[in-house]
């Protein structure tokens, strides 16, 4: 299974918001999405590479392009968005977020190479959720978002050594779920990175909807998406959620 991660940042109604957003594809089927990704950029938005027209937040809920659809009925954008959506569904991902609003918390970094922020650590609990109940016989790769050199290698440690140090065949079995190497990547050559960036930003605006108002059906699209699971057969947990 292939694990697509990233992280936002966002002043949201007077207040800072920081997001992980996760999308989990089956790697039986990523090619034939990557393909299906370029078919709309290609068809909609003129690109001529499938790392043109890079699907990001910006573009795709910029206020502009809600502003030109209620003027004239079209947009470029909108469009493409909706048919990205749409082909997420199709090849059966699923998308996962953690936000915060808590300013201790809101740099979502890992403090060093053996401690892990609770942000990434409440992501990866649930991401070993699908993977222990939806991905059995499985091993999940974890591919970031590119930030920087030192900012990635603190990052990729953290979660290794995470992962090496909690596994356990009875408890936090780590090993039988996930590849223990993260991998990075830029996220114009990754359509999975580009869906990861889109669903974060889609994430933190959970934490007040009234302020961009416009985004409400696609709020409801990243809800069709949103991994659920029971934990030990009882509570309900919807993997979109927020940590103090």
């Amino acid at each position: 299974m292939l694990w697509f991660v990233d992280e936002t940042w966002q002043d949201i109604g007077g207040q800072r918001v920081g997001a992980l957003g996760a999308v989990v594809i089956s790697a039986g089927v990523y090619n034939a999405f990557c393909r299906e990704v370029y078919s709309i950029k290609a068809s909609v938005l003129g690109a001529s590479e499938l790392t043109d027209s890079e699907f990001k937040a910006n573009n795709c809920f910029a206020k502009a392009a809600f502003k030109r659809h209620a003027l004239h009925g079209d947009s470029h954008w909108i469009d493409a968005t909706n048919q990205f959506f749409a082909t997420l569904a199709k090849y059966g991902a699923r998308c996962f977020v953690i936000w915060t609003a808590n300013p201790a918390l809101l740099d979502l970094r890992n403090p060093s190479s053996t401690a892990l922020s609770k942000p990434y650590k409440q992501l990866l609990f649930d991401m070993r959720a699908y993977m222990r109940k939806d991905g059995k016989g499985e091993l999940g790769s974890i591919m970031f978002d590119e930030r920087g050199f030192s900012e990635d290698e603190a990052t990729a440690r953290a979660v290794s050594n995470y992962m090496v140090r909690t596994s356990h065949p009875a408890a936090h079995d780590w090993e039988k779920r996930f590849l223990m190497l993260p991998s990075f990547a830029a996220s114009k050559i990754s359509p999975g990175l580009q869906a990861a960036d889109v669903i974060a930003y889609l994430g933190a605006h959970r934490c007040d909807m009234t302020v961009r108002p416009e985004l409400a059906p696609y709020h409801a699209l990243l809800d069709e998406l949103r991994y659920e699971y029971r934990r030990g057969g009882g509570k309900k947990i919807r993997c979109i959620r927020k940590v103090n």
